[in-house]
């Protein structure tokens, strides 16, 4: 090359380890000791595709050695991975799905105590409140 600096050398055994750790391009490059843009440029000149694109290929062996690992674990009876494998692979999960329904599948009626209408129960509370201001948090509901 004439003039300039010279091309950056690249160990692709240590970056592919990189990016199968899930490094960054920033991370890459701050190992590398060069900026980023001209590791976008070494993995164009020398892989022929984008970094993006050559990071997916390689972080792919990471997220194989990563699931290994949880399989490790949960076959070696880690009740945690055992629970997330299951909710991730076999659909399991902590939901316990149930309907409320009213008279024959309706909605439901919701009534306010004896009767009374929204109104009647804010006279009902306001009444109270004197008798126990002080000794309880009180809610009411304004609707």
């Amino acid at each position: 090359m004439a003039g300039g600096r010279p091309q950056l050398e690249i160990d692709w055994s240590a970056f592919d380890a990189l990016c199968t750790v899930q490094c960054t391009l920033t991370e890459i490059a701050v190992h590398c000791g060069v900026s980023e843009d001209t590791i976008e440029r070494a993995v164009k000149r020398e892989q022929g595709m984008s970094f993006a694109d050559y990071f997916r290929q390689k972080r792919k062996a990471g997220f194989i050695s990563l699931r290994r690992k949880q399989w490790e674990l949960a076959m070696r009876g880690n009740a945690t991975m055992l629970i997330w494998l299951g909710k991730q692979y076999l659909g399991q999960n902590d939901r316990h799905e149930g309907r409320l329904a009213g008279l024959n599948g309706g909605p439901i009626a919701v009534s306010y105590g004896a009767g009374f209408t929204l109104e009647q129960l804010d006279r009902e509370i306001a009444k109270l409140l004197p008798a126990v201001q002080g000794k309880a948090r009180v809610m009411t509901y304004s609707g």
